[in-house]
């Protein structure tokens, strides 16, 4: 178990700071020494061995923590990597197993609809079939004006041909919308 990412944000906002502080307690200290240097290289009567000394070892010391510091950053880096990480990987188990089961029940709605699709047909187009074969058998076309003889051998009855209702022309632009709707400025599915 990780941490809460913005406790851990917090505490390496307070590294980053104590790491600047060291920076510039460390360019302060190299500053002075380096300007009491300079000054007894002119012979300044003001500046002591002693006092160069302590400067030179103010900047060594200022210099310890700088690596401590950094591999605090470096560790607070790498446990914010991980809770960011443990948090993604919360996300992705607790949401993606409901939008597959969303995909798999549309699935099953579609198989079910395109199985009633072909029954419908089926039935649709027995039907027909049948009353085709029962004009000029039992029923006579051009007898009533509801029953019309329509470009050859095709049949109208009130005003309607009675055909087969086309179903893969249809078919084939649903499922081409729906290709188009699947890849169009989304991710791109995987085989």
């Amino acid at each position: 178990m990780t941490r809460p990412i913005a406790e851990i944000e917090a505490d390496l906002a307070e590294a980053h700071a104590a790491q600047q502080a060291a920076t510039e307690a460390r360019r302060v200290a190299v500053e002075l020494a380096k300007d009491l240097r300079a000054r007894a290289r002119k012979g300044d009567p003001q500046v002591t061995a002693a006092a160069l000394a302590e400067a030179e070892h103010a900047v060594e010391f200022a210099e310890l923590p700088l690596d401590s510091k950094l591999e605090t950053i470096q560790a607070l880096d790498a446990e914010r990597v991980l809770a960011f990480t443990e948090a993604w990987a919360d996300e992705v188990t607790a949401t993606e197993p409901a939008l597959r089961a969303d995909i798999d029940a549309a699935f099953s709605d579609v198989e079910a609809a395109l199985q009633r699709l072909a029954k419908s047909w089926q039935s649709h187009a027995a039907f027909v079939q049948a009353r085709w074969e029962q004009v000029g058998r039992t029923v006579s076309s051009d007898v009533t004006p509801r029953v019309l003889r329509i470009r050859g051998f095709d049949v109208g009855v009130d005003g309607k041909l009675l055909a087969l209702t086309p179903i893969f022309n249809p078919l084939e632009r649903l499922f081409q919308k729906c290709v188009n709707d699947l890849l169009s400025g989304r991710p791109k599915p995987s085989k």
